[in-house]
Order: structure tokens, then sequence, then C-alpha cells
């Protein structure tokens, strides 16, 4: 009985000490729902593992389908490592891999390797679970780029991709990110939040 009691309080605390969040966004493009993303944060102690995962079909010329996936692992708030894939009809079509080792960032993309020297504590994926900090510039797994993120209104919030200059506003509503809006060369889409 006794090994059970300390089984069980072992248990709760493995639990207590893990949290998870996850939300559901609808994608859409003019206004028509195209696909979902789902987007999750787990924190167990000092490591917080983040997950993206999107299904979309654009037709454009015909029907395309275009996935991707994401898993960043931060450390006490600082990236260790991140993988992203996309896929176009169920084939290979981009790719990036970020490990970290003494702070130095090794990352590779389609066959080239580029360095970061410095900590990567602010990446996207954070702004679908915090309001952004303005002061800090915000990094791009797949681009390997740090750009800025400026307030437009206290819940509303617009980054620059420095590597193609296309934009996205972020909207928050008590903290929670609501929707956001690309504005694509060819089209603009929306995330929105699922009720």
């Amino acid at each position: 009985m006794k090994y059970l009691h300390t089984l069980v309080l072992l248990f709760f605390c493995v639990f207590t000490n893990a949290q998870n969040q996850e939300h559901i966004y609808d994608i859409s493009v003019n206004g028509n729902i195209i696909g979902e993303l789902t987007v999750s944060k787990l924190i167990e102690g000092p490591t917080t593992t983040y997950k993206l995962n999107s299904k979309s079909v654009i037709s454009l010329l015909g029907k395309t389908t275009i996935s991707t996936s994401f898993i960043g692992v931060f450390k006490n708030n600082v990236l260790q490592s991140s993988i992203y894939i996309s896929q176009k009809n169920n084939k290979a079509y981009d790719s990036s891999t970020i490990t970290e080792k003494n702070g130095v960032y090794t990352i590779l993309r389609k066959g080239k390797k580029s360095i970061v020297s410095k900590p990567i504590k602010y990446v996207t994926c954070l702004l679908y679970f915090e309001k952004p900090v303005v002061t800090e510039p915000y990094f791009d797994v797949l681009e390997a780029v740090f750009s800025p993120i400026t307030m437009v209104d206290q819940n509303n919030y617009l980054f620059i991709d420095s590597s193609n200059n296309e934009k996205t506003t972020y909207n928050y509503l008590n903290g929670a990110l609501q929707q956001g809006k690309t504005k694509h060369t060819l089209y603009d889409f929306t995330f929105t939040l699922r009720k």
C-alpha cells in the first residue's frame, strides 16, 4: 500500500509539472477555408516543446495539398533544436534543421549550411501563445533570419519577414492569438482561432 501511495504521488507530481496548451486555427484564402493549423506548447520543467502541424488544399491551376510540421525544443527559454518540414502533394518540398552546440547554431536547409552564434530566444512559434516582445527581433526557422515585430495598437502586431518583406499581422485577445493575416505575393491567407 505504501508503494502504491508513493507511485500515485510521483505520478501526480509529474502530471502537475507538465503543462500543455493546444489551439486549432482555420486557414483561409480570400475568405474560403482551405485547411487547418494545430499548435501546441508542452512545458516540462525547464524544457518547452512547441509543435505546429498544418494541412491545406489550394486550388490554383489544379489542386495542391500543402502540409507542414514543426517541432522546436527550448531549454530555459533558449532554442535547443528544431525541425521544420513542408510537403507538396505528399512529396518533400522544403525543410530546415537547427541544432545547438556550445552556443552555436548549425542550420541546414536544402543542402546549405549556415551558422548563428548568438542565443535564439524569440522564435515565431512563440507568437501563437504569447504577445510578442517588441524590443526583440523574432527568428524564422525556415528562412534563418531575425525580423522585427512592431506594435500597431494594444492588440495588433506587425511582423515583417526580413528575407522577403512578407507582412503578417497578429491579433490578440486577452493575451491569446485570435488571428493572423499574411500578405503573400500571389494571395493573402488568414489563420483564425477556431471557437
